[in-house]
């Protein structure tokens, strides 16, 4: 085999191992910061979502977080449903909540984002925490989240895992439950090991004069997606404050996978319209992953032909496995899960090359939209 072919290999499979080696030292077990007293706006954006309040109210009912210091504000986003009557019913049960609808969105900003900005503006807390209105939050998630800040803390990342309970039994959503929780392993490990990398807007928290010293959501504004990663890298850029994630379970925050397959390949191209939005060093690494990714698929293709691309391959995607595996998948979900999701992983090896290669070319070529919920 030619030598080119062989350096190229061994090149991008140190790079990728080294990688999560580097992140390995960010899973390390939850120790409470200093930030429990602090008061604590939480806001829920929400567009026709009726059916899935009810269940986030009752969770957030019973948070277990100083009375007095925690506030609930509800964002009816252009609703056609009842999510504004639920909204208003919550209001009327539970003191500290409070209800704002939008009813038309300004030009230059996104509909969630503008939800969002206006939440921020109205919010008396010292603290932001948003979440989606399909989530499932423990009694703890707040005093956890919370509990996370230190004093040069501008944003505490959660855990947002999908569900996988209820009508998410299928082994599609399983392996769905497992992707989502790789992207939680890849949180955790990058933000603690002071390189964040990504995360989720279901489970996030910031300081409200962080978000203010880094220019709110600044030229993403426009931007469908990108409430939750683009301003955290706005943040731990701009308002020159440390990014950290909770690795306390009890912070932990269940969300509804996407029901089927179309659903979730919509979903991932809106993901990955982004990437190219990160700073130039998270782009530039990103890029290395992205390489190594298609240069594993090239050499799959190739083993079709030649013994040696097959050897290759064939050594090149066990490393890979057992480094994800040794070193950031299993630390990760000694953190995290309960579940045992890691027994589906040997499902996804080979998918999960065509997905990484896949969508973030299709996120760039295909006009990203949002289906909201009927």
């Amino acid at each position: 085999m030619h030598l080119i072919v062989i350096s190229l290999s061994v090149l991008l499979l140190a790079y990728y191992t080294g990688l999560i080696l580097i992140f390995r030292k960010g899973l390390l077990p939850f120790s409470p910061g200093s930030g429990k007293g602090a008061s604590v706006s939480i806001l829920v954006p929400a567009r026709n979502e009726e059916q899935n309040l009810p269940h986030l109210f009752n969770a957030l009912a019973v948070q277990k977080y100083t009375a007095g210091v925690m506030e609930i504000i509800l964002i009816n986003d252009r609703s056609t449903d009842g999510t504004l009557d639920a909204m208003h019913a919550f209001a009327g049960k539970k003191s500290g909540v409070r209800v704002l609808s939008i009813r038309d969105v300004p030009q230059g900003i996104s509909p969630k984002k503008n939800a969002l900005s206006r939440g921020i503006e109205a919010a008396k807390g010292e603290i932001i925490v948003t979440t989606d209105a399909d989530a499932r939050p423990g009694p703890d998630w707040i005093s956890s989240l919370v509990s996370a800040f230190l004093p040069d803390t501008g944003m505490v990342l959660g855990y947002a895992p999908y569900r996988s309970d209820g009508p998410y039994t299928s082994l599609f959503h399983r392996l769905l439950a497992l992707e989502y929780f790789s992207m939680g392993a890849v949180a955790a490990a990058s933000a603690n090991s002071g390189h964040p990398s990504t995360c989720n807007g279901a489970n996030l928290a910031f300081r409200k004069q962080s978000f203010f010293n880094a220019g709110g959501y600044g030229e993403s504004a426009a931007r469908l997606s990108g409430d939750d990663d683009l301003l955290m890298h706005r943040i731990h850029r701009l308002s020159k404050s440390r990014v950290v994630f909770c690795t306390s379970k009890a912070a932990a925050v269940f969300n509804n996978p996407p029901a089927g397959l179309a659903e979730f390949v919509r979903q991932r191209i809106r993901f990955s319209s982004k990437h190219l939005d990160y700073p130039p060093a998270v782009v530039a690494a990103l890029s290395g992953v992205y390489f190594f990714y298609c240069w594993l698929l090239a050499l799959l293709v190739g083993s079709f032909f030649s013994a040696g691309c097959l050897f290759l391959f064939a050594l090149s995607i066990g490393i890979k496995a057992l480094a994800e595996l040794f070193f950031l998948l299993r630390p990760a979900g000694r953190l995290l899960e309960d579940r045992d999701l890691l027994k589906y992983y040997p499902l996804i090896v080979i998918p999960h090359l065509f997905y990484v290669v896949l969508f973030p070319v299709l996120g760039q070529l295909i006009p990203v939209k949002w289906k909201q919920p009927s």
